[in-house]
């Protein structure tokens, strides 16, 4: 198998050792994630919620912080809800069936409380802490709020060790699940169709709450600190164990236990709770969407640029690059990784020659307050569209350089590490045909850089595309947003959104390449646009609204906010992912500009592809509705 020091693993596969080897610090950006309180985590896929989980157990934080186990500053157990059978077919069944609220959730607290015991199962304990006599008193009040919840079948504890004990635990638990098979047979039976439920019912409140309690203070744990329940890929729960988990939210445990649930963005199924209650953020949750920092800052000072610098650099060091590198070091991590990642040396001296006559044309007709402003935003549009000439070259930009490529990222860190992997598995077979296989990488060339970054743009668009139209639109939970179609024009939401990101594209790069070669400081004044604003949010259409919700959920754009072009509210913002930058020969640098839209145009976008709507050179950027992205504006949700 090729050694590959970008390889995507699965953190919830990474020991306690691997896991501190590659995590990089980010809690200072969110600090409701690991804090009391409840939380509702949403993220695209791929941005780094499940680290963050993983980083947050206890094996971990007692490697990363050189701790023991009752040291800890909080207990926390993870349910991966991918690895539960809650997404059984079978369990959708109780919908139309007795108990349908009451069985599902002992379903989820069942698996709560597995994760749990499986998980302190295999915790490293202090050997002089170990009290048989606390943990038989534990296991007196297990047993009562066992049998209070309707469970006539007594676990038999192993208490040769702390951990022992917990796999006894979990044993019968996962028993308790086995008597599902047989209740789930009898509620497919035709001649049996008033199957009664005859099994336990666990519960959140009467169950999980209290024997928490009773964990916590058993000796040798953490006692006196929070319990944090993780609770990975809601997304993949149902609408009914959605509005099971809110009814927790709307309990208020907090602070001795908090509920962390994290959901990839836009497919949260609901915020009603089973009694048809509304659960409210900041009442009863806090919401924390840890795309929206990464997606909307990524300049050289912004927290995902240095967060993704340490990760590359602490992976090239476990296979034995740059030793001699502080990673604190960061103006040294920046050269190595720059050495690594190189920019194309001819496309450099390209741009900066326009840099140059932007310097020189500024003292006459510089048009930002300073003269980096407008090195900044006409050198590489000056570029392209030179590219672009009658040869029509354009295409012929290359996509290279690390600065380059973590913009390209659009703040997930997987597209990242994804590309840059293929970029080395591509030169290590190279090698391998030269029969040069042992030799060092010592750069990924800058052909190859573009291609990959180019190929993955394409990849990602289409096939999310594809698989989204592969949807069962005749799911309830799928049909509204995927299928919605209209009577003049029945293509799919899929297609509409396809139309859409095309049109984006094409305006986009037609703003991109205005103005002339001879002059350096023609066109438009803000060349680098990748949003679109809403100009009057309130008559946008409900087909609009749909498109744009699953080209959110796709992460193909990325919502954020921003006051109206009045100057007397708020509007949406919608930004176009940088990834497609190749697609359509974007730059994805620095701070973009904006296009305010008005629905009708958006509404011929959708269904022709074409672009959004005609940019009049002759006509002032305040005329044409363009604007430039503050620092403020990106930062404002």
């Amino acid at each position: 198998m090729i050694k590959n020091p970008f390889a995507v693993v699965s953190p919830e596969e990474l020991s306690a050792e691997q896991a501190n080897q590659l995590f990089v610090e980010t809690y200072s950006d969110y600090p409701e994630i690991n804090r009391p309180g409840n939380t509702l985590v949403t993220g695209a896929r791929g941005c780094g919620k499940t680290m963050l989980i993983r980083c947050s157990q206890p094996d971990f934080l007692m490697v990363r912080k050189n701790l023991s186990f009752s040291q800890l500053p909080y207990f926390s157990v993870n349910v991966s809800i991918k690895k539960t059978s809650l997404n059984l077919e079978e369990l959708r069944i109780l919908d139309n069936k007795h108990l349908p609220f009451s069985i599902n959730e002992h379903f989820i607290s069942l698996n709560v409380m597995m994760f749990t015991f499986l998980s302190l199962s295999q915790i490293t304990f202090e050997q002089d802490s170990y009290s048989v006599e606390s943990y038989q008193t534990f296991f007196d009040a297990y047993k009562m709020y066992l049998r209070a919840s309707g469970c006539n079948n007594t676990p038999k504890a192993n208490y040769d060790s702390p951990n022992s004990f917990f796999k006894s635990l979990y044993d019968h638990l996962f028993l308790m699940s086995c008597d599902f098979i047989p209740y789930f047979e009898g509620l497919y039976r035709k001649d049996n169709p008033n199957f009664e439920y005859m099994l336990p019912l666990l519960s959140y409140k009467r169950f999980i709450v209290p024997v928490f309690k009773e964990l916590i203070s058993v000796k040798g744990f953490p006692n006196g600190k929070p319990i944090l329940i993780f609770i990975d890929d809601a997304d993949n729960l149902s609408k009914t164990q959605t509005q099971i988990i809110n009814s927790w939210l709307a309990t208020r445990t907090q602070p001795t236990i908090s509920l962390k649930v994290f959901s990839q963005i836009g497919l949260y199924k609901s915020f009603l709770t089973p009694t048809g209650e509304l659960v409210e953020s900041p009442h009863d949750y806090q919401e924390v969407n840890i795309s929206s920092i990464y997606t909307n800052a990524l300049s050289k000072d912004s927290s995902y640029y240095n967060k993704v610098i340490i990760i590359l650099m602490k992976r090239l060091q476990l296979y034995g690059y740059f030793q001699d590198i502080n990673i604190h070091d960061r103006k040294a991590v920046e050269n190595s990784l720059r050495s690594f990642l190189p920019y194309y040396e001819k496309q450099e001296e390209g741009i900066a020659k326009e840099k140059d006559r932007i310097r020189n044309a500024y003292q006459d007709r510089g048009r930002g307050s300073r003269e980096s402003d407008d090195v900044r935003r006409y050198a590489v549009p000056n570029y392209i569209r030179k590219l672009s000439g009658s040869s029509k070259n354009k295409h012929t930009f290359r996509y290279a350089g690390i600065d380059n490529i973590i913009h390209l990222s659009s703040g997930i860190v997987r597209y990242l590490l994804d590309s840059v992997g293929k970029m080395y598995d591509i030169v290590y077979s190279k090698k391998s045909e030269e029969n040069n296989e042992n030799a060092k990488i010592e750069f990924i060339p800058t052909d190859i850089q573009d291609r990959v970054m180019r190929s993955k743009a394409d990849d990602y668009l289409f096939n999310e595309l594809k698989k989204a139209n592969e949807l069962d639109v005749k799911s309830a939970d799928s049909v509204d947003s995927f299928n919605i179609l209209t009577t003049n024009n029945p293509i799919s939401t899929t297609d509409k959104l396809a139309n859409l990101i095309n049109a984006m594209g094409k305006t986009f790069q037609e703003i991109l390449l205005s103005g002339s070669d001879d002059d350096p400081l023609s066109g438009r004044s803000e060349r680098k646009v990748f949003s679109i604003a809403l100009s009057n949010p309130s008559q946008t259409s409900i087909e609009i609204k749909h498109v744009l919700e699953l080209g959110v959920r796709l992460g193909f754009l990325h919502e954020s906010h921003l006051g109206n072009k009045y100057g007397n509210g708020r509007t949406y913002l919608y930004i176009l992912n940088r990834c497609f930058a190749p697609i359509f020969t974007l730059d994805p640098t620095g701070f973009q500009g904006y296009l305010f839209m008005q629905n009708e145009d958006l509404e011929s976008a959708i269904h022709t592809g074409k672009r959004l709507r005609k940019i009049d050179d002759d006509r002032t950027d305040e005329e044409n509705a363009i604007y430039q992205l503050s620092l403020f504006d990106l930062w404002e949700e």
